[in-house]
């Protein structure tokens, strides 16, 4: 009995150790590759990475230049939009009333320059009755000035003192009424000179000034109402609404009001992580599948790859997550459009590298 035991305490360790070193070995064996492959053999490396489809050119948050209360909404989620189709609009009834006071005061500048425009013509009949009215009062006078010299000579004879001074009065009352009527006409045209815009007067270019700034507060005014019709940047469709009306958009809030893209092509974007790099092929084509459906086949052709790494980015919307890898964006194209994929959708992606064969 006793050496029946002394055997058992001997054999069982050896059988074990056997045993383990059998199981060792049979691992190896299976986790062990040819070191060389044989001549003119290739090999391949397949490079996976998760996708995100979105829209061809990304999507686009289409916001409000400034704040106020939606007016009303014009569109819909799916529904297709050209460029300049307006999507909402907000309230604009103290951008409507001041534009109708600024186009008062422009109406009310270009009244006064046609009546500025209708003096030059007053004022140029005005100047020529005061140009004759020099010419006569200049020939009363020169009249006058004869009847003195005349009177002087004959004086004492046919002409008496009396008659002289007289003649001498009417000789100063006709200078008199020639520096008047001078000065009228001298005034007239300065007048003329203010208004007319072949010399371009001062006062003309003041009233042409004044409705050239209410042309300009008006056109100001109208742009300020068209801040508040939100129109699509290009054309579209809408992917997300995020707001109604009576409604407060916040200008720069975090949520766009109003979201859009190109669906046609989508595109998807694949996050390849920095290990990866030294085994993708740039260029290549890649294959996707919806989760779920791992033997799907979804074409993508290569679109580009984006010229900085960037953080990862979580797909479990963790706002506390923090990591340290980075990866390269490549952009695809879907080139099987039967397939149903939705913006935001999440691809596995694999990209297959081949190598050249060592020898």
């Amino acid at each position: 009995m006793i050496r029946r035991s002394r055997f058992l305490m001997v054999a069982l360790p050896l059988a074990a150790a056997g045993a383990l070193t059998l199981a060792t070995l049979s691992i190896v064996r299976s986790n062990t590759t040819p070191a060389v492959a044989p001549a003119g053999a290739a090999r391949s490396t397949i490079v996976a990475g998760a996708g995100v489809v979105e829209p061809a050119g990304r999507e686009i948050a289409v916001a409000t230049p400034v704040a106020g209360v939606v007016r009303n909404v014009r569109v819909n989620p799916g529904d297709a939009v050209k460029q300049g189709d307006i999507l909402f609009t907000l309230d604009d009834a103290i951008v409507a009333a001041t534009l109708a006071q600024r186009q008062q005061d422009l109406r009310a500048a270009e009244i006064r320059l046609t009546q500025t425009k209708g003096r030059v013509d007053q004022l140029r009949a005005e100047m020529e009755a005061a140009r004759g009215a020099v010419e006569a009062a200049r020939a009363e006078r020169d009249e006058a000035k004869d009847q003195v010299d005349t009177g002087a000579q004959l004086v004492g004879g046919a002409v008496s003192q009396r008659e002289l001074t007289r003649r001498r009065n009417a000789l100063r009352g006709a200078e008199g009424r020639l520096a008047e009527a001078g000065a009228r006409f001298d005034g007239t045209r300065a007048a003329l000179a203010l208004i007319d815009p072949a010399q371009q007067g001062a006062s003309w270019l003041a009233d042409q000034q004044a409705v050239q700034q209410a042309q300009a507060a008006v056109d100001l005014a109208r742009r300020e109402q068209e801040r508040l019709f939100i129109r699509a940047p290009s054309n579209g469709t809408i992917l997300a609404v995020n707001i109604r009306a009576g409604e407060f958009a916040a200008a720069g809030g975090a949520t766009a009001p109003v979201s859009m893209g190109m669906l046609t092509p989508l595109h998807v974007r694949v996050d390849i992580d920095e290990a990866d790099l030294p085994r993708l092929a740039l260029g290549r084509n890649a294959v996707g599948a919806r989760r779920g459906l791992p033997a799907e086949t979804i074409a993508l052709r290569f679109v580009r790859a984006e010229p900085i790494l960037t953080s990862k980015r979580s797909l479990v919307g963790g706002a506390d997550e923090r990591v340290d890898t980075r990866v390269l964006q490549l952009i695809y194209a879907v080139e099987t459009p039967e397939i149903d994929l939705r913006p935001g959708q999440i691809l596995d992606v694999r990209i297959d590298s081949p190598k050249p064969a060592q020898g």
